[in-house]
């Protein structure tokens, strides 16, 4: 009698057979993630134009798509560095 293969032992029903991949599996924040990453490539791939940029007395060219991400990313820092601190929250909670 010879020794079975694991192909054999998973296919009799073994418990410890590694389980397969399933889309239920997948947490919404992953799917939100990829969204975004496609609506990204999207995005680059149809504003892929070069636009002159002014500021005060520089002027350069850069590509539309990249021009926009820095604003976003601006905004960003802008938005995290005026928001409360948790000091602030924890003392106003308190009274």
């Amino acid at each position: 009698m010879t020794a079975p293969t694991p192909r054999e032992e998973t296919a009799a029903g073994d418990s410890t057979s590694t389980k397969g991949f399933s889309v239920a599996s997948v947490p919404p924040r992953v799917w939100v993630a990829l969204g975004l990453l496609v609506v990204a490539v999207v995005f680059v791939a149809q504003n892929r134009d070069v636009t002159e940029i002014q500021l005060l007395f520089i002027s350069l060219t850069a590509p539309l798509w990249g021009t926009l991400a820095v604003s976003v990313c601006v905004g960003l820092a802008i938005g995290l560095l005026l928001r409360p601190s948790e000091r602030r929250k924890r003392k106003g909670s308190k009274r």
